[in-house]
């Protein structure tokens, strides 16, 4: 039996011995392990075990990175997050939807070839579209201080704090935008937890403060950490929509006089 066979036959009788709900919630779990904090882990341990390589291949310098006692207190609001948003998932399924149904496609089957890739853009273009605008509305001057500020603590960030956010930013960016339209379109579970280990792997790459192996670059993201006001978006294509790839889009263009020198100077 090809691997593709033993895949779906492994599938198919994970379907046929557990709920549709109790999968989602098992799966969810595991997609955040296997996605999120075993690559963050690993990008966490570069530093101590290949200081030379870090120091080489930081984007930011030695004297920005965080303490080990803001990397232990970034690890535990991290994880404290993920715990949130299971309990969250699972009391929904469990009391609101019902384990034995589910708002996405649980067939046996494996999803085609071809549905994935459409799903995948589908998910790419969604959630680069939603978190821009969720983004942007956090940064917002009535909204920042109140939540998007302790995400923004560290200003050159690690792995770990792609996921350190106020509980409220938590669900609002960092979750809805990569499940909701997908669930929505009532993808196949499968096709989700594909895009969603993709999703939570760019996340740790982007807070990670390295840039290889990673499309966009992860200095995208870093800037933002850096400025603030610049790079909201994962791909950087509604940046560019709205001119916010740029440091300074913000503030009012300089006057020049008729020889083209600065007023003022």
């Amino acid at each position: 039996m090809s691997t593709i066979g033993k895949i779906e036959q492994t599938w198919a009788s994970i379907c046929a011995h557990y709920k549709p709900g109790h999968i989602e919630i098992i799966g969810t779990i595991v997609t955040q392990l296997i996605g999120f904090i075993f690559p963050a882990t690993i990008y966490l341990l570069i530093d101590s075990l290949c200081p030379h390589f870090s120091r080489k291949h930081k984007l930011q310098g030695a004297q920005r990175q965080p303490t080990k006692t803001q990397i232990r207190h970034c690890i535990k609001i991290s994880l404290l997050n993920q715990l949130m948003s299971v309990v969250i998932h699972a009391t929904t399924v469990q009391f609101l939807i019902g384990p034995e149904h589910s708002l996405l496609d649980m067939s046996p089957t494996l999803p085609s070839v071809s549905t994935l890739i459409s799903d995948f853009i589908f998910g790419l273009i969604a959630r680069e579209i939603s978190f821009y605008y969720v983004h942007r509305t956090l940064h917002h001057p009535s909204i920042y201080a109140h939540i998007h500020k302790l995400h923004h603590r560290y200003t050159a960030p690690i792995s770990f704090a792609a996921q350190y956010a106020h509980p409220v930013e938590h669900i609002l960016a960092n979750v809805l935008p990569v499940t909701l339209p997908l669930t929505l379109k009532g993808t196949h579970f499968l096709s989700l937890a594909g895009f969603t280990l993709f999703e939570l792997w760019q996340a740790a790459a982007d807070h990670s403060g390295y840039d290889f192996l990673k499309l966009p670059p992860a200095s995208i993201h870093d800037l933002h950490h850096e400025k603030f006001r610049v790079n909201y978006s994962p791909l950087g294509i509604m940046d560019w929509i709205h001119g916010t790839d740029v440091v300074g889009w913000d503030r009012p263009p300089v006057k020049r006089d008729d020889k083209g020198a600065m007023k003022g100077e």
